[in-house]
């Protein structure tokens, strides 16, 4: 009997021999009993021969028990092929009655056997033993085969299937032969089904189809099917091929080109550009959304020749996007007690500066241990404030945020953004630019190899804006920790993860931040150097960095402290140190001309010898008033280089009004007017005639002329040089004040305190009268600055009048005041008019 040949699948899959003569004889017409053996995904039809491959216990049970018995079992399929021990539900109610022929044990304990199937039949009910299934059956039986309708189908059937064996169905020649020959309709469809790749529910649609039209009309549909189906393949083909066709020729031809170009230009055989570009982009690990970008570009640029413009525009962006460091990362070095160490041999001074920095590191390693836990999302551990330095130029902004960087173990890149004024210094420009390239941003982590260094914004005040774009907005992104993770460069067109980078930002003036920007930071504040700590920043840095510069050693070169201190004191005038380094190295050129030249082995340059090396000094100390006088008193200023006193000069002279001179700001004048309007207020009660301020010109004037003046910390100065002035007693020339007023006489608070008291004490003021609300801002300034200084907190102008005036306010009540107004002699009648001769 010919066979068809086998085709073997596992996990109780089916492998079908087929029959020449299949058979269709009911082995009872009573109910039977039978073993049940649930199959996978495959359907057997009456008149097959199939292998079954068992492998679960219930299927293995159940043949040998077939075997052991009758040798017939009943094959069913499973709806779920995912359930291994099925129930009633789990399995079709059609299937096929089989005998078993053979059956072989496997050493894995799989069973493998050849069964012959027999008939459709129905499972009446199923029993579920312990060791397998069994069914009661009845056996089904074909309908409306002989009729003309079945013979009409079955030749239609027989044509499309040749039609599908013309379109490229595979089958073996003898196979085909066999269903060819069959005569029974319902055989025919059967074993042309069985051949055909379909669904499961197709496969037992057929199964259950007693009815033998409908059984072929079925296999008709799923013929047609098959034919569109192989239509659509060849389509496909053609398709595959006319684009393999198009790509050999390209390949062929940029083969011929570049071997054209090797014969006119002599190049070397090296390693194909575009293929380089692909391993390197490999090696980098992209997210799928810049990797499927980037191969669109590279795929670009193979079908371009190489000397195109297009090309080397592609090649520059690709290069960029090999640069970059997508995933290369530095590891963070957060022990405390070395970043202390840094910052402590970094930077003298500053500080709560530095506490502020310990603490944010602190947060940061006690991020990374408990996202090392697993108890923190590691996405966590960068998220933090951003910090903006605010300070005068030269406090060391710039230069604290690389310690941080070598605290850290990072990387440190710094751009400086004061003048920037175009949103594409941020952004970087679109790539149909020419010379188009990406923001500063990417291109400083670039330059930084890693993803997580420390990225200082210089300048960040000094941002513009223009007709090409707001470059703060631009910023905006870039410092949003919920945004930055996807920050998209117009040049790479792909975002880029910027949140484990640690941006820090400097300005000097934090009002001209514009305030969106400002929102997403944290202020620190850093204060000009006391004079002290610019001398020890002067031996400790400066002096070594310099000696180094101008090649001169430890031992050729010795510059006294008060050489130092005369140095800070009298030639530079700043908040920081960049003068006073540049004074420095200006002393040591001198001293290694001298030594250069032989004349001497060993400089040492002392306080006097400073005019001889760098000539007379350039700023004169103010120092206090050498007596008490009448209408002078001393103020306190601050400004970005420190603070100093300046004195408020009152004349009250013959005239009418309030005449104010020394380059006074308007908020100034208002100080002054509302020193008046207390004056006059308070007239009677300082003992004032009401006449000598009405009838009397003021004049209030503050030196130096040249210098613009401005802010409302004068108002205690000025309030004491008017009443002075006005009542003949003479402000104390040892007491400097500053503090705010109102028309009442209240002493408001004012900023800058420790600068103005440092500048006090240099200028030799003994006592100092200050708001109360600013007391305790005395404690910055150290204790050893205050020692031998009077410090007054006051409320209100009475209590620092008592402490301003000579005498205080006693000495106002003795006070008599002069009619200062020139008296017009009376008229007579015995006085006649002069007369000319």
């Amino acid at each position: 009997m010919p066979r068809a040949p086998r085709k073997k699948k596992t996990d109780d899959s089916i492998v079908n021999v087929q029959t020449p003569k299949p058979k269709n004889k009911n082995p009872s017409a009573d109910t039977l009993r039978a073993p049940v053996c649930p199959v996978l995904g495959s359907v057997i039809y009456p008149g097959i021969m199939q292998s079954v491959a068992a492998g679960r216990p219930i299927s293995v049970n159940a043949i040998q028990a077939a075997v052991d018995g009758a040798k017939t079992i009943l094959i069913v399929s499973q709806r779920d092929k995912d359930i291994e021990n099925p129930g009633a539900g789990d399995l079709f109610v059609i299937g096929t009655l089989c005998n078993i022929l053979r059956m072989r044990k496997n050493p894995d304990g799989t069973v493998e056997t050849l069964v012959q199937a027999q008939s459709r039949v129905r499972v009446l009910r199923y029993h579920f033993g312990v060791e397998y299934i069994e069914a009661e059956l009845e056996v089904l039986e074909d309908t409306h085969v002989e009729e003309i309708e079945t013979q009409a189908l079955k030749r239609e059937l027989d044509r499309r299937f040749n039609d599908v064996l013309k379109n490229g169905k595979n089958l073996p020649v003898d196979t085909v032969g066999f269903i060819v020959g069959l005569e029974h309709p319902g055989q025919f469809a059967d074993n042309i089904a069985f051949n055909l790749d379909l669904k499961l529910d197709d496969r037992q649609g057929i199964l259950e189809a007693l009815d033998v039209r409908d059984r072929l009309k079925r296999v008709l549909v799923l013929l047609d099917s098959e034919l569109e189906l192989g239509e659509m393949q060849k389509r496909i083909q053609g398709q595959v091929k006319d684009e393999i066709d198009k790509n050999q020729r390209e390949y062929f031809l940029r083969e011929q080109m570049k071997a054209i170009q090797k014969e006119l230009r002599g190049e070397e055989d090296g390693e194909d550009e575009v293929e380089l570009f692909r391993s390197k982009i490999a090696a980098l690990g992209l997210v799928e959304e810049v990797q499927r970008e980037v191969d669109r570009e590279i795929n670009r640029m193979a079908r371009m020749h190489p000397d195109s413009a297009e090309a080397s525009v592609i090649r520059t962006y690709l290069t960029w996007i090999t640069e970059l460091p997508w995933n290369a990362r530095s590891d963070d070095q957060l022990e405390l007690s070395d970043a202390t160490k840094i910052l402590d041999e970094d930077h003298f001074g500053l500080e709560k500066v530095k506490d502020r920095i310990l603490e944010f590191l602190a947060v940061r390693q006690l991020r990374k241990s408990r996202a090392a836990k697993g108890e923190l999302e590691a996405s966590e551990v960068n998220k933090g404030p951003i910090l903006v330095f605010v300070g005068p130029p030269g406090v060391g902004k710039t230069s604290i945020a690389k310690s941080i960087a070598k605290s850290l173990g990072r990387k440190y890149v710094r751009i400086s953004l004061g003048g920037a004024r175009d949103e594409a210094d941020i952004r970087g420009h679109r790539r149909t630019y020419i010379g188009a390239l990406p923001g500063r941003i990417i291109q400083g982590l670039k330059t930084a190899g890693t993803k997580n260094p420390v990225f200082l914004l210089d300048e960040i005040d000094k941002l513009g804006s223009s007709y090409q774009g707001d470059p703060s907005s631009a910023l905006l992104e870039v410092l949003d920790p919920a945004q930055n993770s996807t920050f998209v460069d117009h040049y790479l067109g792909v975002p880029f993860d910027l949140s484990e980078v640690m941006f820090i930002a400097t300005a000097n003036y934090p009002e001209q931040i514009p305030a969106p920007l400002l929102d997403r930071m944290e202020f620190i504040e850093f204060n000009s150097y006391i004079e002290s700590e610019k001398l020890e920043i002067a031996k400790k840095y400066l002096m070594p960095r310099q000696t180094l510069e101008n090649g001169l050693k430890d031992n050729q070169i010795l510059v006294t402290d008060a050489a130092l201190q005369k140095l800070i004191q009298n030639y530079t005038r700043e908040a920081g140190v960049r003068n006073l380094e540049r004074e420095i190295g200006t002393l040591l050129r001198k001293a290694a001309r001298k030594v250069a030249t032989g004349d001497i082995k060993r400089v040492r340059i002392g306080e006097n010898d400073l005019e001889k090396f760098i000539g007379p000094s350039r700023h004169q100390i103010e120092v206090e008033g050498k007596e008490d006088m009448v209408g002078v008193s001393t103020g306190m200023f601050y400004t970005p280089v420190g603070g100093d006193i300046l004195f408020v000069e009152t004349s009250v002279m013959p005239g009418r009004g309030l005449v104010l001179t020394g380059q006074l700001g308007d908020v100034m004048k208002e100080s002054a007017r509302a020193a008046l309007s207390y004056a006059k207020k308070n007239a009677a009660r300082f003992n004032i005639p009401a006449s000598h301020i009405d009838e009397s010109e003021i004049h209030v004037h503050i030196p130096a002329g040249a210098i613009p003046k401005e802010g409302p910390s004068a108002g205690v100065a000025l309030t004491t040089s008017l009443i002075s002035a006005l009542t003949n007693v003479p402000a104390r020339h040892d007491v400097s004040m500053t503090g705010e007023i109102t028309l009442t006489g209240r002493v408001l608070p004012i900023g800058g305190l420790k600068e103005k008291v440092l500048g006090a004490r240099r200028a030799g003021i003994k006592h100092v009268i200050l708001p109360k609300a600013n007391e305790a801002d005395l404690q910055e300034i150290p204790a050893h600055l205050r020692r031998n200084m009077g410090f007054h907190a006051v409320e209100n102008l009475d209590q620092a009048l008592e402490i301003a005036l000579v005498g205080g306010l006693k000495a106002l009540e003795r006070t008599v005041i002069s009619d200062i107004k020139p008296k017009t002699p009376r008229k007579t009648k015995s006085q006649a008019p002069s007369t000319r001769a």
